[in-house]
């Protein structure tokens, strides 16, 4: 594991929870709810060079890549890679003045993609070979290099880093076989890794180790029964915040801890829209968003304060039962920016104002002819 010590890097954003929410208790768990019908892989999202970009699997096992000027509708589409070559969702950060991209490849291979800001080409790279990656990945920037962690053989949980402007990456297991049964989700910390994955019987579990170190710590966030998703995880403000469909209403159990103790606090039925999928997530200023599709194709927005077990704030974005995808969630300079597939097989991007009283705006970034 790299020796290099990485603060969290969190971007600000005026106005964070501006959006007109409805502040939720805790409710009571329904009854067992229909599960959203998902057709594509969730898309990744983030911020790079100031312009929101965006990276899809396409229909034939290819990669793609969008972006576009911010404060435009206009998008600009490339191809990463050729169908017949990318086996998961991808994910997908800016690492430096480069956009890096990685994925399950041909015959469970772990495979990486960068480009240079503004320039043209994609430089690929094999993190791992075949029979070594069986989940779509999780990527970080840490310091001066990425991690990567995905569910390896026998389901193993592996983890690889690298050195920026280094083709060696250096593996680490995690947790042996028989430990892990979804995509990880991973979030640095401090100078420390954390990592989120489901665990046997529909448990949920976290590792964490120091930068430096190659132990790995254990800990059992909610037993048997309780997770029906691969997580999603984020760190700010002292605060642990793991997020998943539970196991019985299927809705969104949210995990708060704070660093350095192994206490979880359990918030169930977060948002209370039953039907969930994989959910995206992002964190600013202290505050946790959290998207899902809900049970009819809806689109939803959880925001929970880390600081504030108990509490969470829930609203509808999109009501238009379109989503065949779990969305995606960034910020771009106070925007909140949400990228999903639609049923029609379309790219979608939807983005409000922060600080702008919540009006929110979709876009169609590509056509499911290019997809």
């Amino acid at each position: 594991m790299k020796a290099v010590v990485a603060p969290v890097r969190l971007l600000a954003i005026a106005g964070a929870a501006a959006l007109t929410l409805t502040a939720v208790a805790a409710i009571a768990p329904g009854g067992p709810a229909a599960r959203a019908a998902v057709s594509y892989a969730q898309p990744a999202i983030t911020v790079a060079d100031g312009n929101t970009v965006i990276a899809v699997q396409t229909s034939g096992d290819g990669l793609r890549f969008y972006w576009n000027e911010h404060g435009t509708n206009t998008w600009h589409g490339e191809q990463v890679a050729a169908n017949g070559t990318t086996y998961s969702a991808p994910a997908m950060i800016q690492d430096g003045n480069s956009v890096v991209i990685v994925a399950q490849g041909v015959n469970n291979s772990l495979d990486f993609y960068w480009q240079t800001n503004g320039a043209s080409g994609w430089n690929p790279e094999v993190v791992a070979g075949a029979q070594t990656t069986y989940s779509a990945p999780s990527v970080t920037q840490d310091g001066n290099g990425v991690i990567i962690s995905a569910e390896g053989r026998a389901n193993s949980l592996d983890f690889y880093w690298a050195v920026n402007g280094s083709p060696t990456w250096n593996p680490e297991v995690v947790a042996g076989a028989g430990t892990t049964f979804s995509a990880p989700a991973e979030t640095v910390n401090g100078n420390s890794v954390n990592i989120a994955a489901e665990g046997p019987g529909n448990s949920l579990d976290f590792y964490w180790a120091v930068n430096g170190s190659p132990t790995w710590n254990p800990e059992v966030v909610a037993g048997t029964g309780t997770t029906r998703s691969a997580p999603v995880i984020a760190a700010s403000g002292g605060w642990v915040t793991i997020v998943t469909v539970n196991g019985t209403g299927l809705e969104l159990t949210a995990y708060l801890a704070q660093d350095g103790t192994p206490t979880w606090n359990v918030e169930p039925n977060v948002g209370a829209f039953p039907g969930a999928i994989v959910p995206g997530m992002a964190t600013y200023l202290g505050w946790d968003y959290v998207t899902e599709t809900g049970a009819e194709g809806d689109l939803d927005l959880i925001t929970i304060p880390d600081d504030e077990p108990g509490i969470w704030y829930s609203s509808r974005i999109a009501a238009d039962n379109t989503a065949a995808s779990s969305p995606a969630i960034t910020f771009n300079g106070g925007d909140y920016n949400i990228a999903y597939i639609g049923g029609d097989g379309n790219l979608y991007f939807y983005w409000a104002s922060g600080s702008g009283g919540g009006s929110w705006h979709k876009e169609t970034v590509d056509t499911v002819a290019d997809l």
